[in-house]
């Protein structure tokens, strides 16, 4: 995921600056730096004797492991902190580039990554632990779920029976059964990346839902990545995990509400009124035929709450798998075929965003999102050379496929009589 899929985002986004991401070569050759010493606390003796809280007895651990690793190569004139970074400034004796590959996978061997800033010969050197920061009690995930899940009951119950709603509360058990599918399929999407990212000992946050007055009651999920990717595997598996977790249920609710849908002959509409039809996808498509009950001439399947949720859920498996900027698809793109393909694919995925806004104007949204929020390029992970493995070639193409039969050229389309 990305932030917004013209009404829909999904997916884990990672903080992009300096200080959180990238590979940390390219800040020390570029010869700028932020000012990290200008608000930092230098660290001194006395302060091993306080009674320290749980960060700077981090801290302390990360410079009793750092520190003979960096005086194997420079020497330290002295240490800061702010907040939960340990600060280094070091004077190397050997030049940076013979030490600095070694010194990162040591640190991230001894559970922190480093970073090395340079400017005007002093040099710099960045360090955070990989350990996941002090949970609080998620009342903020807790209060927008809440949100999301009334969201959802109110948005499809006033779509199905309008004003009526206020009327007759019974009117809202359809909604019911829409939220609870629905809020299944986006939980299994979020919390797919947020094991995936506690499986690689990521610092990831629960799952942040969205609620809206949308069609759908919610602009989606996501989760928040408080710590760099480390490498293009561990990219690859969080960014995998969400879009398969959430398909799954999606698929399996579609076709539970395609097998018991009920036909409606199709009444005439008065002139004035309007009416909301709904793309269809390849798999859609084939598993109407496959599974619905037969549609005879002039009759329509109706649209229940497990048919309309499913369609959601694969909406939103194929948005969050555009290959673009930190969406799920993006991470997969990086994490098959590196930097510079991404950033071939992602310009070309725009290019045909925009030609596809002719058709649903929905896409041009996108691709101003796209551009101005999500972001066309993507960080680079902390090791950008080591490839992964055939089985995670194959679970990426997998996922791929999977975009191709879920996309819908014109999602949505209002039609007037």
């Amino acid at each position: 995921m990305s932030r917004s899929a013209s009404g829909v985002t999904l997916g884990v986004t990672q903080k992009a600056d300096k200080f959180v991401s990238g590979f940390f070569l390219r800040f020390a050759q570029s010869g700028t730096r932020p000012t990290p010493i200008s608000k930092a606390r230098k660290i001194t003796g006395s302060d091993r004797n306080k009674n320290m809280g749980t960060d700077q007895t981090e801290l302390h651990r990360i410079g009793r492991l750092l520190h003979p690793e960096v005086t194997q190569f420079a020497e330290v004139s002295a240490v800061y902190h702010r907040g939960a970074d340990l600060i280094l400034e070091i004077s190397p004796r050997i030049p940076y580039q013979m030490w600095l590959e070694a010194l990162r996978l040591r640190s991230l061997e001894l559970g922190f990554f480093v970073h090395l800033y340079e400017q005007n010969g002093t040099y710099v050197i960045v360090a955070k632990s990989i350990a996941p920061a002090r949970k609080k009690f998620p009342w903020l995930n807790i209060v927008l779920a809440a949100l999301t899940v009334a969201s959802m009951v109110f948005s499809y119950s006033y779509l199905e029976s309008g004003g009526a709603i206020l009327r007759d509360p019974r009117l809202f058990l359809p909604g019911l059964s829409f939220m609870a599918a629905l809020m299944s399929i986006l939980t299994c999407h979020e919390f797919g990346h947020y094991f995936a990212g506690r499986y690689h000992k990521a610092d990831v946050s629960l799952p942040y839902f969205i609620p809206a007055p949308t069609m759908f009651g919610t602009l989606g999920a996501f989760i928040k990545s408080r710590s760099p990717f480390k490498n293009r595997v561990e990219l690859f598996d969080v960014g995998v995990a969400g879009p398969l977790a959430g398909f799954l249920p999606a698929l399996a609710v579609l076709i539970t509400g395609l097998a018991t849908a009920r036909v409606e002959l199709i009444s005439a509409i008065a002139p004035g009124d309007s009416i909301i039809e709904f793309g269809d996808s390849l798999l859609l498509l084939s598993l109407t035929k496959a599974v619905a009950p037969d549609i005879p001439e002039g009759y329509q399947i109706v649209m229940s709450p497990l048919v309309y949720a499913g369609w959601v859920g694969f909406f939103v498996t194929m948005m969050n798998l555009l290959p673009i900027g930190q969406l799920d698809g993006g991470h997969i793109v990086y994490a098959l075929a590196g930097k510079r393909a991404h950033k071939y694919v992602a310009y070309a995925t725009l290019a045909a965003l925009a030609a596809l806004g002719f058709l649903w104007s929905g896409w041009f949204v996108w691709a101003a999102v796209s551009v101005f929020v999500v972001k066309i390029k993507h960080p680079p992970t902390i090791d950008d050379v080591t490839p992964i493995d055939p089985v995670r070639k194959r679970i990426g193409w997998t996922a791929i496929a999977i975009f191709a039969l879920t996309f819908v050229p014109v999602p949505v389309e209002i039609m007037t009589h």
